[in-house]
């Protein structure tokens, strides 16, 4: 193993790329993104950000032949290399992808482990993979993973239910039976013909699959794009100026759409043909009933276009320039990992944004006002608010959204929305907003979309309080620009002048550049801690702490915040309750069928309750795994779960009635949602501060 330098560096320019990937390196506790590869004798990682470079971060080479175990899962996505007796980590889906080849490359011909077929040939290179679909008919798409290396195609179903459902969907070709490829219509549709049947693949990844099967010659070998642009699709439309009519051909291409009159009579009256960048559309909408007309505005101006069967060409305009706002912020993002910076700039006056505000999400989405009117931005999420900043700016007159997040809650918004689309409501208006497609994006916003139970002035903390921040804590995860650089299990924090310390690994100044703002999270037993702050120094380890190995630690120190959130473990907390319910009972059809009402109903009260389950109350007796529905008021309305009894506790009270432990065993995202914001408004009443003033916290 090696980290390079610039003197002793071994020259592998040259060397043969089987796969390569974006992922996650883990140096001790510290992330940092980059990409790796992949070659015939050697396992490299190359850090993408310069920050990381300026606090240390090196390209790592790992030889292959010097590899001695491989373990690979979890779900984080860990790839475990030990090599030399060390062990190094990279995380992310494309740790996973580079793995698979990885071990195909280690067997070299041998059997693998439990006969598994091997998925790669000797030498055979990955050109290309990532998430798409496929597409079983005009309805129906099944996620899964694409693949084409220089010998074959390969279409994977994605695991858990729709590999179950749908394996037969499976695709594992060698080239030379695609034919006929091409791209199809404005949503950019892949489609081939393998031995007489016709394919059609979905998503981010078409466009490039059918790119580089074009520039592939014989054996595989990747030649030179050509970098001109094809149109895909000419309607002949009619441009509006007015009351007047103009005739003419819209051409649509992968960056612009282009009109031309074609009309005689029109360069008389001043009509010019205009193009216009997709990158520069800022919404899209369809107006008239008569007469329905298509909408586009890009800066200040607008176009107004009859155009025939508006209703597919409207959604395919959508997906086209949401994708392509997609791809120009992957360019952007190559030198900078903010590529929403010009966009939030021309904001940042109006939603008084400041650095000190983290953004842990970011992404290009379209604003689906309804069916007719789609808007383009950005969409940030930061630790207390939720922000969709059109992409025009001010200057494009469209409205910004502004959200707290204690306003938000998850909203079921079909089968495609775990993929594409984050749908919610906010202050009981659902709003939807479909995501050009960015892997793990969506998992991504709802991990880190919560609202704090209590934020608390920093100034104002008790002994009680910073007795949870200063010592000892389960983990301490910073987060920069989104990103977990430093995750330690367990951590230790200490009281220092200057601000709150880390005791992290390695040399002083190894870890992260001051002036760098980070978000800090401290996590007990009870909840996480968190705050945001700026890193004002590296320090070595005071002489006076007991430390195993003191020259190979220092203190990360960051300013005093001015607040301090909290957030209590979501599926342990519960809150006392004094609701009376009425339940009704749930029976099974059949063996294995489905569970439906009864017609019997019994009263019960509810007396506490938890994302997991209840406590209840009754006269009645319920049995051992009976199944009942409880029609819950939660926030303003009334939400039915089913619950399943786990058992039958003893009733210590005066009270009369049997106490039964109830479990939410089949709740919708929407349902958990909800019901950890109700849960959340209770704890804020049950944590009420009553030591005269100190913001303590309740274990």
């Amino acid at each position: 193993m090696s980290e390079s330098n610039e003197s002793g560096r071994r020259d592998w320019s040259f060397r043969t790329v089987l796969s390569a990937d974006d992922c996650l390196f883990h140096r001790g506790p510290i992330a940092h993104p980059g990409r790796l590869e992949l070659g015939e004798d050697l396992l490299s990682f190359s850090p993408t950000r310069v920050l990381d470079r300026i606090a240390g971060a090196e390209d790592v080479e790992l030889p292959i032949a010097e590899i001695t175990e491989i373990a690979a899962g979890g779900i984080h996505h860990n790839l475990d290399i030990t090599i030399q007796g060390k062990t190094l980590r990279f995380s992310g889906r494309g740790a996973m992808r580079v793995h698979a080849r990885l071990i195909c490359l280690l067997a070299d011909g041998e059997d693998l482990p439990d006969g598994e077929k091997p998925l790669f040939e000797p030498g055979e290179r990955v050109v290309l993979q990532g998430q798409g679909e496929l597409y079983v008919n005009d309805l129906v798409a099944v996620r899964g993973e694409i693949t084409l290396t220089d010998m074959r195609f390969r279409f994977m179903p994605g695991l858990g239910l729709e590999r179950l459902l749908w394996n037969s969907a499976q695709i594992d070709v060698p080239l030379k039976m695609l034919h006929d490829w091409d791209l199809k219509g404005l949503r950019r549709l892949f489609s081939c013909t393998i031995e007489d049947r016709q394919i059609r693949v979905g998503g981010a990844l078409a466009p490039d699959l059918y790119r580089h099967l074009e520039t592939m010659g014989p054996g595989g070998e990747i030649k030179e794009d050509s970098g001109e642009e094809s149109v895909i699709e000419t309607w002949k439309v009619q441009y509006r100026r007015g009351p007047m009519a103009h005739p003419g051909d819209l051409s649509v291409s992968p960056s612009r759409v282009q009109f031309r009159p074609t009309g005689i009579l029109d360069a008389v009256v001043g009509v010019q043909e205009f193009s216009v960048e997709l990158n520069e559309v800022t919404s899209v909408t369809r107006r008239g009933w008569a007469e329905t007309k298509v909408h586009l505005r890009a800066g200040h101006l607008s176009y107004t276009l009859n155009i025939p069967d508006h209703q597919t060409r409207f959604d395919g305009l959508v997906d086209l320039i949401r994708d392509r706002h997609l791809r120009d912020s992957n360019k952007l993002r190559a030198g900078d990992p903010s590529a929403y910076t010009a966009c939030l700039d021309s904001w940042s006056e109006r939603i008084r944004y400041d650095d000190s505000e983290q953004i842990v999400v970011s992404t290009v989405a379209a604003h689906s006002r309804s069916t007719s009117e789609v808007r383009f931005g950005w969409l940030l999420l930061t630790r207390s608010r939720l922000l969709f900043l059109p992409i025009g700016g001010p200057a494009s007159k469209e409205e910004h959204m502004d959200l707290p997040l204690e306003t938000i809650c998850r909203l079921d918004g079909g089968p495609r929305t775990p993929g594409d689309q984050i749908y919610l409501s906010a202050d009981e208006v659902p709003l939807r907003f479909m995501l050009a497609h960015k892997e793990g994006v969506v998992e991504e916003f709802w991990a880190q979309c919560r609202s704090p139970t209590r934020i608390l002035s920093w100034a104002t903390l008790g002994p009680r309080s910073l007795s949870r921040i200063n010592g000892d804590a389960r983990f301490i995860r910073i987060i920069s620009h989104g990103e977990v650089v430093v995750d330690l299990s367990p951590g230790v924090t200490i009281p220092h002048s200057d601000g709150v310390a880390v005791m992290l690994p390695g040399e002083p100044g190894s870890s992260l550049p001051l002036e760098q703002w980070v978000t800090v999270e401290i996590g007990q037993a009870e909840g996480i801690y968190q705050f945001d702050s700026r890193v004002v120094r590296s320090a070595p380890i005071p002489f006076d702490m007991v430390v195993d190995d003191p020259d190979n630690v220092h203190l990360l120190i960051s300013a005093f915040p001015n607040e301090l959130r909290v957030y209590n473990q979501r599926n342990s907390y519960r809150v006392p309750t004094h609701m009376h319910l009425r339940a009704h009972v749930l029976a099974q059809v059949a063996d294995g069928g489905s569970w439906m009402a009864t017609g019997e109903a019994l009263e019960c009260d509810l007396l506490d309750l938890s994302i997991g389950g209840a406590l209840v109350q009754t006269v009645h007796t319920i049995d051992e795994n009976e199944r009942l529905t409880l029609n819950l008021p939660l926030l303003d309305q009334w939400v039915e779960i089913r619950a399943t009894c786990i058992r039958a506790l003893p009733n210590e009270t005066e009270t009369p009635g049997n106490l039964y432990g109830m479990e939410f065993r089949e709740l919708t995202n929407s349902q958990e949602d909800l019901l950890h914001k109700a849960i959340m408004q209770l704890q804020r009443e049950a944590l009420v501060d009553k030591e005269g003033g100190e913001e303590g916290v309740e274990d």
